[in-house]
């Protein structure tokens, strides 16, 4: 969940770097802000469903090639008891997958 996190955690941007330090200009900009940070507010609104799928795609990828190198690791371990002249059962693939 790293891109979601970010979105939710961290301050994309910092809005105190938008209002002036004149003051004439404080006001100004203050008000002038209030319109644009409501349109920021919808923009990240949008994001974070963004953000979530692209994560959820990572998770789903990730737990695939877990389960590719899992089922390799099983297929050699079967092939390895073969060529021993024994039977894989369950109890010795789990077994050797634990070594």
């Amino acid at each position: 969940m790293n891109y979601t996190a970010y979105i939710l955690s961290k301050q994309p941007v910092n809005p105190s770097l938008l209002i002036s330090d004149r003051k004439v200009l404080h006001e100004v900009t203050v008000l002038a802000s209030l319109p644009v940070a409501v349109v920021g507010l919808f923009f990240v609104a949008g994001l974070v469903p963004g953000a979530y799928l692209i994560d959820l795609t990572r998770l789903i990828k990730l737990r695939r090639y877990q389960w590719i190198a899992k089922k390799r690791r099983l297929t050699y371990i079967s092939a390895v008891l073969r060529s021993l002249n024994r039977e894989p059962d369950r109890y010795t693939v789990q077994l050797l997958m634990a070594a």
